[in-house]
């Protein structure tokens, strides 16, 4: 196992870790620094390991298989965080954004599945790179913003304000992303004859 594949499987660590710290701010209110650090570091691994693997030619498929999973359980696992925790200032934006996230990532999922299926090979797109990256950004700004402490400091609640424009922007990137992934590769979902 090289760097890069070392560096998703400590990804892949964090995310319980991730979840632990959250949970423990029903005890300590303060334990959100942490949670957010735990994700703030998780987040950067994604891109560490994907320039470290570009780089020096360190590009496995063991790497090529447990990137993506760990990029989805991280986002899933920090789409339940904030949904849980009521983080969002405005009611279901949250429930309604991660759906729409989740549905999306199911939808790409299973039409990747078709392509190797079909022996495609569908590359990542600059859409779902600034979808990727504003969905990091914009949860990050909002895990450091937990309801308890926006109610009491303003700065808290700045953030939260900050977070939740960028988290709507990655929402509308995410549809948008997936209806050109789609649209760009088409001929997978015609039908072969026989």
């Amino acid at each position: 196992m090289n760097l890069p594949t070392k560096i998703t499987v400590a990804r892949l660590v964090l995310i319980p870790i991730f979840i632990l710290s959250y949970c423990l701010q029903s005890v300590w209110k303060y334990a959100f620094i942490f949670t957010w650090l735990i994700f703030m570091v998780a987040s950067l691994t994604d891109y560490v390991d994907g320039h470290l693997a570009r780089k020096y030619n360190l590009v496995t498929n063991l790497g090529k298989f447990l990137d993506p999973i760990a990029d989805k359980v991280l986002v899933v696992a920090g789409l339940f965080v904030i949904v849980d925790g009521g983080y969002l200032p405005i009611a279901y934006l949250a429930m309604i954004c991660s759906v729409l996230i989740m549905a999306r990532e199911l939808i790409i999922g299973l039409f990747r599945q078709m392509a190797a299926l079909r022996n495609f090979v569908l590359a990542a797109d600059k859409l779902g790179k600034i979808k990727t990256a504003s969905t990091m950004f914009g949860m990050s700004f909002i895990l450091f913003s937990p309801p308890v402490m926006s109610s009491q400091y303003v700065v808290f609640k700045v953030f939260s304000w900050i977070g939740t424009v960028i988290f709507v922007f990655a929402t509308v990137m995410t549809i948008v992303s997936g209806l050109n992934y789609i649209l760009k590769n088409k001929a997978i979902l015609a039908e072969t004859k026989e």
